[in-house]
């Protein structure tokens, strides 16, 4: 594999990384979904990993009908090249979201992030172009529940 073979294995893998923000945040399910490949997973805590196209479809439909407006803040990704149809990869992630009714310019109160973790991901290579094949978020920070 030549050197610029793997920087635009690495280059589609991070844009994959960046774009499972996007989509989540803008409620563009059918494109969110389409980021994992046709048997892919995603596993947060505290849910039992959503595998397949059918079960990440429903997972963030139900999330986008919440109404709550998020920012996924994606840093720090690596990827690293296994070979010509894999990759593993890494990247922080910091959540905002808010439930409350903006503002007239349609702005909401900010809060503390709702969660702060990492994402630890493997890729594939697919017919359709590199895709998750799963993608699993340890969280590191969470606000403390109120006393």
């Amino acid at each position: 594999m030549t050197e610029l073979e793997r920087m635009l294995i690495e280059h589609a893998c991070q844009k994959l990384q960046m774009l499972y923000g996007v989509h989540a945040d803008r409620g563009e399910v059918e494109a969110f979904t389409q980021l994992f490949a046709a048997d892919g997973s995603v596993a947060v805590p505290e849910a039992p990993a959503f595998v397949g196209h059918a079960a990440i479809r429903a997972s963030m439909q139900a999330l986008a009908d919440q109404g709550i407006a998020m920012r996924h803040v994606m840093t720090n990704p690596v990827v690293h090249v296994v070979d010509a149809d894999r990759a593993t990869g890494s990247c922080y992630l910091t959540v905002y979201n808010s439930a409350a009714e903006p503002d007239a310019a349609g702005i909401r109160p900010v809060a503390l992030p709702a969660t702060v973790g990492e994402y630890a991901d493997v890729f594939r290579r697919t017919d359709e172009g590199w895709r998750f094949q799963s993608r699993v978020l340890t969280r590191v920070f969470r606000p403390s529940p109120p006393s």
